[in-house]
């Protein structure tokens, strides 16, 4: 397969296209009218939908999309957790192998923390990460619904992918999240080189995204719970002494949320 596709719909969301030789699956089509434009300029079918959580501006383009596979005399075939019961006719549970044609086998992951039934999609050959507004490159997401603890495993559980897995988020906010994480890690030379060249893709429009685990594991703060001095920025920002990595989240989320 090649690299999904990014299409930007809103003011800095991605919706990822995987084009198979059985059509074209869409990731979190918070909007219909880019990814209707995408298929009829590049002649293709739409095999399905996979959604993550069921925030508007992941969701918001199912109906359309929807009616648009009707149209062509399809069934649309969307696969979704729990929480988007509205939208799914095939509920995606975590740890569930998934056999989905033209994606092969695909195992979902629980991710929750920003939903409390958020989940993300590994295709593990060729070892990409699907996960919407859980992890984003040099950030994670707010915790609308989950709790600290919560995002700590879900935290881990990516962290435990092959360090070669591709992970497409769902937001272009990695910039913002670099600048912040060079407040948090002011010496680490991977997020200050990492900055410079975001900066230098966002001003020619290019993006950002997908980022690699191997990458995120040197400039992402929320996966760098580890670094000593990560620990010391957050334990002065906080006003308060180190006691345990679940407590540094915490704070650091707290931190990024009111930055």
């Amino acid at each position: 397969m090649q690299s999904p596709i990014a299409i930007s719909s809103f003011n800095d969301n991605y919706i990822w296209l995987i084009v198979t030789d059985q059509g074209c699956w869409v990731v979190d089509p918070g909007d219909a009218k880019p990814v209707i434009a995408w298929l009829e300029a590049h002649q293709q079918q739409i095999a399905g939908v996979l959604l993550t959580h069921h925030h508007a501006d992941h969701v918001g383009g199912v109906e359309a999309l929807v009616q648009f596979a009707h149209r062509r005399n399809q069934t649309l075939t969307v696969w979704g957790p729990d929480e988007c019961q509205r939208w799914r006719n095939q509920v995606a549970k975590p740890e569930d192998l998934l056999h989905i044609s033209g994606l092969g086998n695909v195992s979902v992951i629980d991710v929750s923390a920003h939903t409390l039934g958020h989940i993300a999609y590994f295709l593990p050959e060729p070892a990409w990460l699907f996960c919407g507004d859980s992890l984003f490159s040099a950030g994670c997401g707010r915790l609308f619904e989950g709790t600290p603890v919560q995002l700590f495993h879900t935290l881990q559980r990516i962290n435990n992918l092959p360090s070669r897995t591709q992970i497409f988020p769902a937001h272009e906010y990695t910039a913002k999240n670099l600048a912040f994480a060079q407040r948090v890690e002011p010496t680490n030379e991977s997020i200050k080189q990492a900055y410079g060249e975001v900066s230098k893709w966002r001003e020619q429009n290019i993006p950002s995204l997908p980022t690699t685990l191997e990458r995120e594991r040197r400039i992402n703060p929320f996966l760098r719970l580890h670094s000593v001095e990560l620990r010391a920025q957050v334990a002065a920002y906080a006003a308060t002494a180190f006691n345990s990595e679940i407590e540094t989240l915490t704070l650091l989320r707290h931190w990024k949320d009111h930055n």
